[in-house]
């Protein structure tokens, strides 16, 4: 019943090879694929996060960034997050313009992550997708530290978590002289 998916393999470079294999198979040794991830922060600087849907095969029931999903061969990273932000929860967001704020090497995957700060959403509007996403709300820094304590967040390392809020506020990753 479910639809296969499709993903492009790239070089080093992020050039696509031209391979296509399915989502869930191994990445060959020296190639990746891409995958990406949305943040919404609101002008309080809390993230919106969502709760894996019970019936999701990887990480069930746990609370989430606020979109994560692998890019479709095909695609680029803006437009899956274009789309993933707009199938999971409903949102609207053109990233075409965007760069990824931050690019990370996973060893077989690149993650690509698009910060969006300073939007309120209120959350009776979202439209949560029943088979990805059951809950969402808006959490600070300290809360989602709380969560992932308790067992109860997809298993991101703090410092990672602790980056991406440092990330939000600024782009200027350099000590003023």
């Amino acid at each position: 019943k479910m639809m296969k998916e499709y993903v492009d393999l790239y070089d080093n470079f992020r050039n696509k090879t031209g391979e296509i294999i399915e989502r869930r198979d191994i990445v060959p040794r020296g190639l990746y694929r891409l995958i990406i991830h949305v943040l919404i922060f609101d002008r309080k600087g809390r993230l919106l996060i969502q709760k894996r849907s019970k019936i999701k095969k990887s990480w069930p029931n746990l609370w989430d960034l606020t979109v994560s999903g692998a890019v479709s061969s095909g695609e680029s990273s803006q437009l899956a997050a274009s789309r993933e932000l707009f199938e999971e929860l409903g949102i609207k967001y053109d990233f075409s313009k965007s760069y990824p704020n931050i690019s990370v090497n996973t060893g077989f995957r690149i993650d690509d992550v698009f910060i969006i700060s300073n939007k309120n959403i209120d959350l009776n509007k979202l439209k949560l997708q029943k088979e990805e996403v059951s809950d969402a709300k808006f959490v600070s820094l300290n809360e989602l530290i709380k969560i992932i304590d308790e067992k109860e967040f997809v298993p991101y390392q703090k410092d990672y978590i602790n980056l991406l809020f440092y990330l939000r506020n600024n782009s200027n990753l350099f000590v003023n002289d």
